[in-house]
């Protein structure tokens, strides 16, 4: 079918993700599959972030996640914006606006640095924050609490009061590890749950 043949063509041209059938979307993990699907289904999941799982999520695709449950959830489209020089990401330039992001000095966000697991609890407590659904306060009891930084200490004990956030094992927060996108997906949900 040429029109068929054509579509296709302009999709790749577009840089638009085509799923064929002999290349099926890389799954999620098992144990996060079902709040991947929800979070799809919510509307939540922008379609750039339905691939690739278990990769490192960056700053921007968090602001992605973090516009879709806010939007979600208010039930209104974000238009305030704070800009940065080094992006035009419209995710991160709402969230930004909210309160839910910083930049990191002279007026860059660094929108493709790797996301860390306490720079995404920081932004999932503010986010709560924004949405006017803050988060339990607890001081962490992680075996390493010492390495975690002091600007994200109050909002990991609040990621496991909650359970929005767990350890990695042995008890341990691992702050400085990249987080992948369905981890941010599943705690995204996690944090739906609780504000929706």
């Amino acid at each position: 079918d040429m029109m068929a043949s054509i579509n296709y063509l302009n999709c790749l041209a577009n840089g638009a993700g085509t799923t064929e059938p002999e290349q099926p979307a890389e799954q999620p993990s098992s144990w996060a599959a079902e709040q991947v699907t929800a979070g799809i289904e919510a509307g939540i999941v922008p379609d750039s972030l339905q691939s690739g799982y278990k990769q490192a999520a960056t700053r921007a695709e968090f602001c992605a996640l973090a516009t879709g449950l806010y939007e979600t959830v208010t039930g209104s489209e974000i238009t305030d914006r704070v800009t940065f020089t080094d992006t035009t990401e419209e995710n991160v330039e709402n969230m930004a606006a909210l309160g839910v992001v910083n930049g990191v000095g002279d007026g860059k966000f660094e929108p493709n640095g790797e996301l860390t697991r306490q720079a995404a609890a920081t932004m999932l407590s503010r986010l709560a924050d924004a949405l006017d659904k803050p988060l339990t306060e607890q001081a962490p009891t992680f075996a390493d609490n010492a390495s975690i930084a002091g600007w994200a200490y109050d909002a990991v004990g609040q990621m496991q009061a909650t359970g929005v956030m767990n350890g990695v094992g042995d008890n341990a927060f691992a702050p400085n590890d990249d987080y992948t996108r369905e981890a941010s997906i599943v705690t995204i949900m996690r944090l739906y749950d609780i504000v929706k």
